[in-house]
């Protein structure tokens, strides 16, 4: 089965803030429309300098260039520690589990047993059990039981004196004193698998790799060390041009936001949050309680007023993102578009990018044009704003 793609990317990105519409009336507005429309791929670089110039009739933005931004350059550097703990996650979640019919427990070791517990001689309710598993010293039994546990050989009945607490839930076993009848039959023991190139050549594929490219141990820790530098590299521009655009956007007068893209916004959100409601429709009450219950809002109103902030946040965003794109001669062609569209077919169970398309219309390549963009411009701020490393002075 297919993934759901949204039919705007932007949902992906919001998630977490599926809005609902204003129901006040507007005036109509004559600005020209920022809101996508069906195009061409190649024609979404043209709409980067036409929507910069109806931004600009908003909001002016000062000369961010050469800012100072603090950052802590040692928190994106991978060190081979770094690649060794990641290559033994790696093996750890390979690992498969000896069961051991002899030996004694020890805290920490997860084993299989039975139990039967008694009070004065009768047997009580929920204190019998077979086979159970059970991990020494997670807390799980009462405390007398759980110590009783440690030091037990496998396969021998023990009898475990144990004291209820007197704060025990069930007031029938509370602060009495019982005894657990306990059998070991097995201790489980986690086994690790010897990082080795038969290792590597086996499991390259579960981390996308063909056994092809990654022959040898030598292999596997440059991969790892390449994906944790990238990883760290994307972690370092993010948190760089969060610090930076909120300097930009702190205090910024805005006149006033695009009308029609702001309520289109607001209508696609609505609608997906609608349809996420009928998902589930028959949990809930009404729309009002379900939103209440996912999204801890106390009234309609209440997610209303937010999602009408979070909204203007996010076109905020847009709307400077698109005029440092535009003033900096940043544009995005048909094959940033095309391109990155074939990596969403593939992540999403599509034959190609036609297909999207096909179902979602032409109005993909602006969201798809935008999505490229606003990477760019995330790049050539962090290429334009001055870092001042505080690694040396962070304790």
């Amino acid at each position: 089965m297919k993934k759901k793609l949204f039919s705007v990317l932007l949902v992906g990105a919001l998630a977490a803030s599926l809005v609902a519409c204003d129901s006040k009336k507007k005036e109509v507005d004559k600005t020209p429309s920022t809101v996508n429309t069906e195009i061409n791929a190649d024609e979404y670089a043209a709409t980067i300098t036409d929507n910069a110039g109806i931004y600009k009739t908003f909001v002016s933005l000062s000369d961010w260039k050469g800012m100072s931004v603090d950052l802590a350059e040692s928190d994106y550097k991978v060190t081979d520690s770094d690649v060794e703990d990641y290559i033994q996650s790696l093996l750890e979640a390979t690992a498969t589990t000896d069961a051991q019919t002899t030996g004694t427990t020890k805290s920490g070791d997860t084993i299989k047993l039975d139990y039967s517990g008694k009070l004065d001689g009768t047997a009580f309710s929920g204190g019998t059990a077979t086979d159970a598993s059970y991990t020494i010293g997670s807390g799980k039994f009462i405390d007398d039981l759980d110590k009783g546990l440690v030091g037990l050989t496998v396969g021998v009945e023990t009898d475990i004196p144990c004291t209820f607490p007197e704060s025990y839930q069930n007031s029938d076993l509370a602060g009495k004193q019982v005894v657990f009848t306990v059998t070991v039959k097995e201790i489980d023991v986690t086994v690790v698998p010897e990082l080795n190139d038969e290792w590597v050549t086996a499991n390259a594929s579960k981390l996308g790799v063909s056994d092809a490219e990654l022959t040898n141990v030598e292999d596997l820790r440059a991969y790892v060390k390449n994906y944790l530098e990238t990883q760290a590299a994307s972690n370092r521009s993010s948190t760089v041009f969060e610090t930076a655009y909120s300097q930009m956007s702190d205090g910024l007068d805005v006149s006033e936001y695009p009308s029609e893209e702001l309520a289109d916004l607001l209508k696609t959100l609505n609608n997906n949050v609608d349809s996420e409601y009928q998902s589930y429709s028959s949990s809930y009450s009404s729309k009002e309680d379900y939103l209440k219950s996912a999204y801890n809002f106390d009234s309609l109103d209440a997610f209303n007023e937010y999602a009408d902030n979070y909204a203007k946040q996010y076109l905020l965003q847009k709307m400077i993102i698109t005029m440092i794109a535009a003033d900096n001669n940043i544009t995005v062609s048909a094959d940033d578009i095309n391109s990155t569209g074939e990596e969403l077919a593939s992540y999403y169970g599509y034959n190609d990018y036609q297909e999207i398309l096909d179902t979602y219309g032409k109005t993909m390549n602006a969201e798809i044009g935008y999505q490229v963009l606003y990477q760019k411009v995330v790049e050539f701020v962090c290429d334009n704003v001055t870092i001042n490393d505080t690694s040396s002075t962070e304790q």
